[in-house]
């Protein structure tokens, strides 16, 4: 008797870790890409289709802290993924990520390849490259935000502190987050770094259910935004020549 009533336990520990691994199966293969906001050659595009007048009115709902170094020189033609990279959303959480190929070290704070100075093409900047991950919906959707859509934008190192700076801002003076404003992103020309991405205050936002809803997808957005990059795939032996 005591053998039978064991069986059904051990089938439903069967079938649960079944599930389990096809879940896990499942996420990697069907990672969330959602839609990319681009800043190539100065132009705005969400989801590849240019913005006119190159800026946009968006509900900034997370940011984080992105750190990415790249063993060799990148090229914007043939873009690889960076050798180690972190995500965070406070910057002295950051730490290599479990997926980077060839992780530095165990904190960001003591790398070498994050210090001042230590950028292999001279100069005072820094190996590893310190940028931004923002998502954002439009704020068009904001009537109805279920429809709404997460686009997902990198910020290039030359525009992180016009990010830094608005969102201080926001913060301090407001005494709100990001999140609860309308904001007008743009990107300008400029003489020194080709171009920037700059932040403006449009309008607060003060309807409840409107806050509810952006909370919401700010949770539904965590996968989207700290989702890993794909690893680069192994160069043949002609290749490594080079």
């Amino acid at each position: 008797m005591t053998k039978a009533a064991e069986q059904p336990k051990t089938e439903v520990v069967d079938w649960q870790k079944q599930l389990n691994d096809m879940a896990i199966a499942t996420a990697e293969a069907e990672k969330p890409t959602g839609n990319w906001v681009s800043f190539k050659g100065g132009m705005l595009s969400i989801g590849g289709n240019p913005i006119k007048g190159n800026k946009a009115p968006v509900i900034v709902i997370q940011s984080l802290f992105e750190n990415q170094w790249y063993k060799e020189r990148y090229d914007p033609s043939n873009p690889a993924s960076p050798s180690c990279y972190a995500l965070a959303e406070k910057d002295e959480d950051l730490k290599p990520h479990p997926d980077s190929e060839e992780p530095q070290t165990a904190s960001c704070e003591v790398c070498t390849k994050n210090a001042w100075g230590s950028d292999p093409g001279g100069g005072k900047g820094k190996a590893c490259k310190n940028v931004r991950r923002l998502a954002m919906v439009s704020a068009n959707d904001l009537e109805d935000l279920s429809k709404a859509e997460v686009a997902i934008a990198k910020l290039p190192v030359t525009s992180v502190k016009n990010w830094s700076t608005y969102a201080n801002q926001i913060s301090s003076v407001l005494k709100i987050p990001p999140l609860a404003v309308i904001t007008q992103m743009s990107v300008e020309p400029n003489a020194q770094t080709q171009f920037q991405v700059h932040f403006e205050l449009l309008d607060k936002i003060t309807d409840g259910g409107q806050i509810t809803a952006l909370l919401n997808k700010r949770k539904d957005s965590n996968t989207m935004i700290f989702a890993p990059y794909t690893k680069n795939a192994p160069k043949s032996t002609e290749e490594r020549k080079y």
